[in-house]
């Protein structure tokens, strides 16, 4: 008798399983921001970017999105390659031509990601950013200049994929403002970090 539940369970199992259907295959995406279109790469103020921390919702490799305000959620089957903070990390040391090793006297660049998401209250939704700066001065650690930073972009679909378009084009757009922002403190901050 036991043996006729187990086989009977084991089907039953088998059974519910094909009745799902085929479950949606996982995709990973690539968090990159390109320049703004006719920008011209050129070398940065000196800055020491040191590596972008996120809070902790978004110190994932999972998409976030949100259907109403004041709520989070990941997309199921969407994933980062990396965790974002490493983009935005990446992309401000490639735009600004800077390492992570301290230079001395040399302002250190702190960021860190407050918030990526898709605000997919209302299709097809808006990818949003948000991200804090500080200049410190690397001898005392005292904080020289403070800026937020939020960027928005539209997404291109009411999906993960066009989440992830708009994210792309708005941090792009966010990282230029904060390498512009640095341009503007950092040699008033140098000088009264010396």
């Amino acid at each position: 008798m036991k043996r006729t539940l187990v086989v009977m369970a084991a089907v039953l199992v088998a059974a519910c399983g094909s009745l799902g259907g085929a479950r949606e295959a996982e995709r990973y995406f690539i968090l990159d921001a390109a320049p703004a279109a006719g920008a011209v790469t050129q070398p940065g103020p000196a800055v020491v970017v040191a590596p972008t921390s996120a809070a902790s919702f978004y110190d994932t490799q999972d998409i976030a999105y949100s259907r109403a305000a004041g709520t989070r959620a990941y997309y199921q089957f969407s994933h980062w390659t990396e965790r974002p903070q490493r983009a935005i990390h990446d992309g401000l040391a490639s735009r600004l031509g800077a390492g992570g090793l301290s230079r001395g006297g040399v302002p250190i660049l702190v960021t860190q990601l407050e918030e990526i998401y898709h605000d997919a209250a209302q299709p097809p939704g808006v990818a949003r950013i948000t991200v804090t700066a500080q200049l410190v001065d690397p001898g005392t650690r005292a904080v020289l200049a403070f800026h937020r930073f939020s960027g928005s972009a539209p997404a291109a679909s009411y999906d993960a994929p066009g989440a992830v378009s708009g994210m792309r084009q708005a941090l792009g757009a966010l990282l230029d403002e904060v390498v512009a922002w640095i341009g503007q403190q950092a040699p008033a901050a140098a000088s009264r970090g010396s």
